[in-house]
């Protein structure tokens, strides 16, 4: 639902930019946006802290966190920049998307390292 809330609100944060001069309510929505998705996702990284410690990373929580990591980035981009630049939001997209494709963090390769190791650990204590 984090995740879902974000992006509804993001993509309203990005075409609602023409009409920022024109609506006061339209200029509120685009200064406090970015403070109340703060706390939504410090709730969604402890819940998927909680995941994580109970049953490892899988590609489904790791790209609950990846994207949570990119919501907070999008965040304090928007709280703390003067400039607010709209392309932004698709540029750190896709510097995430690079990152977690290639190499031993990719989405595939790190989620299954980590279960193999607990699966060996596992047999040996068994």
């Amino acid at each position: 639902m984090v995740i879902g809330f974000s992006t509804f609100g993001y993509i309203t944060y990005i075409f609602s930019y023409i009409f920022e001069d024109k609506n006061k309510f339209i200029a509120t929505f685009r200064k406090i946006f970015p403070f109340l998705v703060i706390p939504q996702i410090a709730m969604l990284f402890y819940a998927i802290y909680l995941r994580i410690a109970q049953y490892d990373i899988t590609v489904n929580r790791y790209l609950v966190a990846v994207f949570g990591l990119l919501l907070l980035c999008i965040s304090l981009y928007y709280i703390f920049s003067k400039r607010k630049s709209l392309p932004i939001i698709p540029a750190l997209l896709t510097i995430f998307t690079i990152i977690i494709s290639v190499g031993p963090w990719s989405i595939h390769s790190l989620p299954e390292s980590r279960q193999i190791v607990v699966l060996q650990q596992n047999l040996i204590q068994a």
